[in-house]
């Protein structure tokens, strides 16, 4: 299976978060070390962290503060500036619709760990993030709450009327600090299920076609032209199979269809299979694990019956659960639940 450490993330965005630490009797230079990266390496132009260091840094954050609204507070400062070559293009475009536009085009080069989907109907408009690279889920949820927060305030001074409403979904339950939410009004944020972990964005009456006052189609193109050099740089996720095996984990009803994933990476069903398949896996057998998996966790939950279990895992009965679960783990869903299936002991 092919690794990810090889992901790089650009560090710039990490030292915006300075003051934030520094505020909670931390620093930038303390989590740096912490996750064992030098603090004066961190701070050159064009370096970069991989995955696992990137993951390491957002672990260490919170023990040495002992806060939780890091991705609410991360958000509040990023601005569009803080973006290098594509911030500069973002600040140039004529309109916030043709700015959107080619920041989905671009936005690898923000991060290689979300995609950006930008799509308009007359005067309505979503903007809607999903993973494209598997990453842990406090990374993850840190992630999504970076996403929202940072792009409704990096819009929001380009609107013609920066009181124009928009509902934010957060496809993660609410955080402890989830009143800090308010302070984006008249943003409405809504934390809802969702069969995938996503932010989405609805818009409705953003002053999209507006001119912006610093466009300046020169500064488009000498943009265009760096960031175009970039994104051919840049290849396809190292692990087809294990950013399946995080969406379908995350789809709590347990009924994501291949066809379904393909889309959100923008495939047909058969490009997607023919990934997987080159590093020896099945979206079949990804599913049918991703599946027990969930199983398993619902079943230690004695507040569910089984058939509740059954119809939330997407069966269109008991019997069907039934016998799927018993195949793979040799006992009945009830049985494993009183402890008769594998790691009874150790359950107990």
């Amino acid at each position: 299976m092919t690794s990810i450490t090889g992901t790089l993330l650009p560090a710039r965005y990490i030292l915006l978060m300075d003051d934030y630490l520094r505020s909670a009797g931390a620093s930038v230079d303390a989590v740096l070390r912490a996750a064992g990266i030098e603090p004066e390496r961190a701070k050159e132009t064009d370096f970069t962290v991989t995955l696992p260091q990137y993951e390491d840094l957002l672990a260490q954050i919170p023990r040495l503060t002992g806060r939780s609204d890091l991705g609410f507070e991360w958000g509040r400062r990023l601005k569009l500036n803080s973006h290098g070559i594509l911030g500069y293009a973002l600040l140039s475009y004529a309109t916030l619709d043709q700015g959107l536009r080619q920041c989905s085009r671009y936005f690898s080069l923000l991060t290689p760990l979300f995609g950006m989907v930008y799509q308009r109907h007359g005067d309505e408009a979503e903007i809607i993030y999903r993973p494209v690279q598997p990453m842990g889920s406090h990374v993850l949820e840190v992630s999504l709450e970076l996403l929202a927060v940072s792009t409704y305030l990096q819009c929001k001074p380009l609107l013609r009327d920066p009181e124009c409403a928009c509902d934010i979904h957060l496809s993660i339950p609410p955080p402890p600090h989830a009143q800090r939410y308010r302070e984006l009004a008249p943003a409405r944020v809504h934390f809802v299920a969702s069969p995938v972990p996503e932010v989405r964005m609805a818009i409705g009456n953003w002053s999209l076609d507006a001119p912006l006052p610093m466009a300046s189609e020169h500064a488009v193109r000498t943009a265009e032209e760096r960031c175009d050099a970039l994104l051919q740089a840049r290849g396809e996720p190292e692990s087809w199979t294990h950013w399946a095996m995080m969406m379908l984990d995350a789809a709590q009803d347990g009924r994501l269809t291949l066809g379904a994933l393909a889309r959100l990476r923008g495939l047909s069903s058969r490009t997607l299979d023919r990934h997987l398949r080159s590093e020896g896996s099945s979206f079949r057998d990804l599913a049918i694990d991703a599946r027990n998996a969930r199983a398993r966790t619902l079943l230690a939950d004695d507040k569910l019956s089984v058939s509740e279990i059954a119809y939330r895992l997407g069966f269109t009965d008991v019997a069907n659960f039934s016998r799927a679960f018993r195949k793979t783990h040799g006992v009945s869903p009830s049985g494993y639940r009183n402890g008769a299936g594998p790691g009874a002991a150790t359950r107990r």
